[in-house]
């Protein structure tokens, strides 16, 4: 009878012992990210708490020798000027009246041309051309065509029989007018969000509604547009982003004017630190439309995600 101690089998619990280094392993990753993230440190994340501590200074170019640290006066002067509610409300009617109007012909132009017929392809192209200019040639362009003497808009109200009307200097217009004018370059940028969504959708769907006798408005209000609320909603806020920080139009076409009827936020900025000099003031103006765009964003998403909610 054999004597020899029999080997017990051992069930190992645990994690099984990998070659290499460990450490390694772990840094390696953020060592990949580290150009990326100095790179973005360098220059947004830098210029960002610069202008935070400009905006807390008593700063003004033209006067550098009584520079000094002001805390939240200048957020306190911003909010209790005149001219800064103004400019907001300048603002928001610009952002209503240019986004509302995008987010109408866009989806309108990419739910008609979204059909496979002849000749679509050249619609759809020539329909790009705007979005391809810059906003200060757009803005020096469109100023041309309504200046009042040798503009062909008032050519053409002249021929009418109507009398030329100087749109510009016009208080009234003058804001609707460049509203329009980024309506024209900026809707085919809507179009070709919603237009890539449209042609991504699936044709189920829509067949059954075919097959169930619905109407097309019945299978755009029901089926289509519930399925682009995504879509939509990356759309509209990109171009309220956009839209609400404009200001190559106001520069090139009416310089905040007439009597301030075209007076945007960013202008305001721009006419308070690179006219006035007033750096400490424009870097405190700077902040507060960070801090209302971002709000403003918030509140946005968190609507539309509610109510996706609700319809899911």
């Amino acid at each position: 009878m054999s004597t020899e101690p029999q080997a017990l089998p051992i069930n190992r619990v645990g994690p099984v012992a990998q070659p290499g280094p460990v450490r390694g392993r772990r840094i390696g990753p953020y060592l990949v990210m580290l150009p990326a993230l100095l790179f973005l440190l360098a220059i947004s994340i830098a210029p960002l708490l610069y202008s935070l501590v400009v905006s807390l200074l008593r700063y003004n170019l033209m006067n550098p020798d009584r520079m000094g640290f002001a805390g939240l006066r200048n957020f306190q002067l911003i909010l209790s000027s005149p001219d800064f509610w103004n400019s907001l409300l300048v603002t928001v009617e610009f952002v209503v009246i240019a986004v509302g109007l995008e987010l109408v012909l866009g989806l309108g132009l990419a739910l008609v041309l979204s059909r496979d017929v002849p000749g679509v392809g050249v619609f759809r192209s020539f329909i790009l051309v705007p979005l391809a200019l810059a906003p200060v040639v757009v803005g020096l362009l469109w100023r041309f065509m309504l200046n009042t003497e040798s503009g062909i808009l008032n050519w053409v109200i002249s021929v009418l029989g109507f009398s030329r009307t100087d749109f510009l200097s016009n208080t009234t217009l003058a804001l609707p007018i460049i509203a329009l004018v980024d309506v024209w370059q900026w809707t085919p940028f809507m179009f070709l969000i919603l237009l890539a969504a449209i042609q991504a959708l699936p044709h189920e769907p829509f067949e059954a509604a075919a097959i169930d006798g619905a109407s097309t408005r019945e299978t755009i209000l029901h089926i289509a547009l519930p399925m682009l609320r995504y879509p939509i909603l990356v759309a509209v806020l990109l171009r309220t982003i956009d839209a609400f920080r404009v200001y190559d139009l106001i520069f090139m076409m009416t310089r905040g004017g007439p009597v301030n009827a075209t007076d945007t936020l960013s202008w305001s900025v721009y006419n308070n630190g690179f006219r006035n000099f007033n750096m400490g003031y424009a870097a405190a103006l700077s902040w507060i439309i960070l801090i209302i765009v971002t709000a403003v964003v918030t509140v946005f998403i968190r609507l539309l995600a509610g109510r996706a909610g609700e319809t899911a």
